[in-house]
């Protein structure tokens, strides 16, 4: 008997993969997202011919929700057009105005959103998965989605659109509504990812020789990150150690890879830095092998912060710019800067006072042109304290300044 997990990787990867049925309502309680706002990720990083845009944002209302939205697909925009531009073609015009004017409907504005992506993102299907990891306003996020649960008829532009929504327990109040209407038009799934369910069908899946290797291996990589989070680490270790045996042996690279980062972090948290540098350094040499960026960033990152901890800034420094330029690739400036702010700690702490200002200038600058804040606010404080110990205390004044604008900027939106 296939597991909760396995009828949903089922049913989103069958859903996404069909043209009649425009959404798919997943009931469940808050806890219970984040498995499939995880297995859509995990689809994103496979499938080249699909997109897709996920938003596990919590919903304290509708109009918030909807913010969130809006505003992560216009930073998606900047970024997009930066390949554009390289590429030398015509960049995406800005947003519906519609869609960014919180004075309309959400439901009107995600409407006006999905047309939008779906007139200007080359073919293929669009997958969104609107997901709130909590759900606070049931009714609010019910009215924003209605007009994707086709209260009519399908509409013509609905056809390249895969809507992953959800509903609450206990109320369901979405789905019921469904059902009571006779509305054949959306697909219904209703979740039940107790923790101890879940760990059981995974042992189950694990253990069933009957199941082809690569579904009892993933089952057993899953067990592994379940024993990580709840710091049963020697079993972690091993399970991560069986799962990049069997993955390297098989050649799946990224997974293997992945096993190595979840080995490098079991003995983080065991207080092994050593130990997990090792891993790290397997793990970027498996991902150069696979010219997979994704895991090569996220070791190359973990590498550099144990460095930072073994008192290696050095071998920090370079982690971190090659991070930065991994992230640059994967056009995501937000763990590029992550970098960039690491990678001018370890510059200061290595005396280029010079190379460390140009590095945090210009990863404070690149965060504040991509709206985020708080990476901006903690380098400037690492520039203000850089500049005090240099007494160079006019450059410190200008920093302090740009942080309290910065952080009344940021007030004023959260208040909003």
């Amino acid at each position: 008997m296939p597991s909760q997990a396995d009828e949903l990787v089922g049913t989103l990867r069958g859903f996404i993969d069909q043209p009649d049925y425009p959404t798919l309502v997943l009931g469940g309680e808050d806890g219970e997202m984040a498995f499939p706002s995880a297995t859509l990720q995990s689809f994103s990083q496979q499938d080249e011919d699909d997109y897709y845009l996920l938003y596990p944002d919590a919903c304290p209302s509708a109009p918030a929700y909807m913010d969130a939205i809006a505003k992560s697909l216009a930073t998606q925009r900047e970024a997009y057009n930066i390949g554009l531009k390289d590429q030398g073609l015509e960049p995406w015009p800005p947003l519906p105005l519609e869609v960014e004017d919180a004075r309309y409907p959400p439901a009107r504005r995600l409407v006006a959103l999905a047309k939008y992506v779906g007139e200007h993102l080359p073919p293929g299907p669009i997958v969104w998965g609107l997901l709130p990891g909590e759900l606070k306003d049931l009714e609010g996020y019910k009215a924003m989605i209605a007009p994707l649960l086709c209260p009519e008829a399908v509409e013509p532009w609905m056809d390249r659109h895969r809507f992953v929504v959800r509903d609450r327990k206990p109320e369901l109040a979405i789905i019921a509504e469904l059902y009571q209407k006779k509305n054949d038009r959306v697909l219904v799934m209703e979740l039940d990812f107790s923790n101890e369910r879940t760990e059981r069908d995974l042992n189950a899946t694990a253990l069933d020789k009957t199941l082809p290797p690569n579904d009892r291996m993933f089952a057993f990589f899953q067990l592994a990150a379940i024993d990580f989070a709840f710091l049963r680490l020697p079993q972690a270790l091993e399970k991560f150690g069986a799962c990049f045996n069997y993955f390297k042996g098989a050649g799946n690279k990224p997974l293997a890879a992945l096993s190595l980062k979840g080995a490098g972090d079991t003995m983080h948290r065991a207080g092994q830095p050593q130990e997990a540098l090792k891993f790290y350094q397997r793990g970027i040499a498996l991902s150069m092998e696979d010219a997979n960026l994704v895991s090569l960033q996220q070791n190359l990152y973990s590498a550099g912060t144990t460095s930072m901890e073994l008192q290696r800034a050095d071998d920090a420094e370079g982690y971190f710019k090659h991070a930065g330029a991994c992230s640059g690739k994967l056009a995501n400036p937000y763990t590029k800067c992550d970098a960039m702010e690491k990678e001018g700690e370890a510059q200061w702490q290595l005396g280029k006072f010079k190379q460390a200002e140009e590095t945090w200038t210009n990863g404070k600058n690149l965060a504040k042109q991509f709206n985020y804040g708080e990476r901006a606010i903690s380098i400037l404080d690492r520039m203000i304290a850089m500049y005090r110990l240099s007494n160079l205390f006019s450059e410190a004044h200008a920093c302090e300044r740009e942080k309290a604008e910065l952080t009344q900027q940021q007030g004023a939106q959260h208040a909003g």
